[in-house]
């Protein structure tokens, strides 16, 4: 893939939608309804502090942040950050290889 100044396609559910209905030979009803119960249950296995790794794309995780001091970029006035939580996403090493 090459570095370009102007921005990639982007994918939202509806275009993933009709893609994976026209590969497996589903309804595009039935096919956001799966997407839509997989994003569900990612968020959920989240919430409740578990990773959830999809082989071949990768591992998703909840981490922790520390508290810290930051600036209001308008005012210049510091303001403390408080500690919370995170989503991350590691890319798994096949998909990191083929870039």
């Amino acid at each position: 893939m090459n570095k370009t100044s102007s921005k990639p396609e982007t994918l939202g559910i509806p275009e993933l939608t009709a893609t994976m209905a026209d590969a497996h030979d589903l309804t595009k009803a039935r096919a956001k309804s799966i997407l839509d119960s997989l994003r569900d249950e990612i968020v959920q296995s989240l919430l409740a502090g578990k990773r959830v790794n999809i082989f071949g794309l990768g591992t998703f995780e909840v981490r922790a942040t520390k508290a810290k001091m930051g600036r209001n970029p308008k005012t210049g006035e510091k303001i403390e950050i408080p500690a919370g939580r995170k989503v991350v996403f590691k890319t798994a090493k096949g998909l990191k290889d083929q870039m």
